[in-house]
This record gives structure tokens, C-alpha cells and sequence, in this order.
């Protein structure tokens, strides 16, 4: 029974050596660097996308809501309102996903 244990705790022990990486084999830090600084643009940008497909989608529907009734000149005021209520979210939602990272970065 004991040599169960003590060949229990061996196996552990290399399975643990062969799983854990050598940090011999680590990368430097600044290729790590510089992978982690393309993810994060690559997020930005999809981020950044998502909110201009949004905010089309919106303004589309804005327009396609005051169509039928886009003679009246409050009907008009109100849309275009609307519409520049929309910009202004789309693009403080851009800014949002750009500033923040360059923001922290500064604090770092």
C-alpha cells in the first residue's frame, strides 16, 4: 500500500513537470508586448465596428419612422434631431472604445 502512494505522488510530480512549460522557453517580453498591443487594436476595431453598424441601424430606423411624414416641418425638426442624437452616441461610443485604453495606458 505504501508503494501505491509514493507511485501515486511520482506520477503527480511528472505529470506536473510535463504539463507546467520550462520558463527557459518563455518569449521576451517585448514580442509579448508588442502580440498583446495587435490584440487589443484588433478588439478595438471590431468594437468599433459593432457601434457603427448600431448606429446605422438606428439611424435607419429613425429615418424609415418619420418618412411618412416628412412634409410636416415638425416631423423634419424631429428627425433630424434624432439623427444628431445618434452621431453624437455613435461617436462618443468611438471615443469611449479608443480613449480608455490610451487613458490607462497613461496611468500605467
Amino acid at each position: 500500500m505504501p508503494y501505491l502512494k509514493t507511485a501515486g505522488v511520482l506520477a503527480f510530480t511528472a505529470g506536473l513537470f510535463l504539463i507546467v512549460p520550462d520558463i527557459s522557453f518563455a518569449e521576451s517580453d517585448s514580442s509579448i508586448t508588442k502580440r498583446i498591443n495587435t490584440g487589443v487594436k484588433s478588439i478595438q476595431t471590431v468594437l468599433t465596428g459593432i457601434v457603427v453598424v448600431v448606429g446605422i441601424v438606428a439611424a435607419l430606423k429613425i429615418i424609415i419612422k418619420h418618412l411618412p411624414g416628412i412634409d410636416d416641418p415638425h416631423v423634419k425638426n424631429e428627425m433630424w434631431k434624432s439623427l444628431g442624437g445618434v452621431l453624437l452616441a455613435v461617436g462618443a461610443a468611438a471615443a469611449v472604445i479608443w480613449l480608455l485604453p490610451w487613458i490607462y495606458g497613461l496611468f500605467k
